[in-house]
């Protein structure tokens, strides 16, 4: 693996690669609970979960599919981070900040209702853009 320009990995960089595969592992659990919880409650109801649907439903359908994505952008960036690459880690990294900002307004678009949980979802992907592009903004020099 090359390393960057000073001939290390900075620990920052490290760090914020380690919290990704963390919020990643955590994201894969939540998901896979959310899926069967629904499986269960679609299959409780005869199918009526997507027959007769409300129109935020595909709403909560289109956060679901956003969340997957952002876990897999999660851990992708994740080991960009680490091989310092450019392509796999900031600029998925940079696409995973702007789309967890997406998901948390989503979010309360579904809710109405802007807690706890829809700050933590804010701060980690704001802090994702402000760290990829501006401290280490130079420390991703493999292709």
């Amino acid at each position: 693996m090359s390393q960057g320009p000073t001939g290390h990995r900075p620990g920052g960089l490290t760090a914020l690669a380690v919290l990704n595969f963390v919020f990643g592992g955590l994201g894969c659990l939540g998901l896979l609970a959310i899926f069967a919880l629904l499986s269960a409650a679609n299959t409780l109801s005869g199918g009526a979960l997507t027959q007769n649907a409300p129109p935020s439903a595909a709403l909560i359908y289109l956060s679901l599919l956003l969340s997957v994505v952002g876990v897999a952008l999660l851990i992708a960036s994740g080991v960009g981070y680490l091989g310092q690459k450019r392509f796999l880690g900031k600029t998925l990294g940079t696409v995973y900040g702007i789309l967890g900002i997406v998901n948390t307004l989503l979010a309360y678009l579904i809710t109405h209702d802007f807690g706890v949980m829809s700050i933590v979802g804010l701060i980690y992907p704001v802090l994702t853009l402000a760290l990829l592009n501006s401290v280490f903004k130079d420390d991703f020099p493999n292709p």
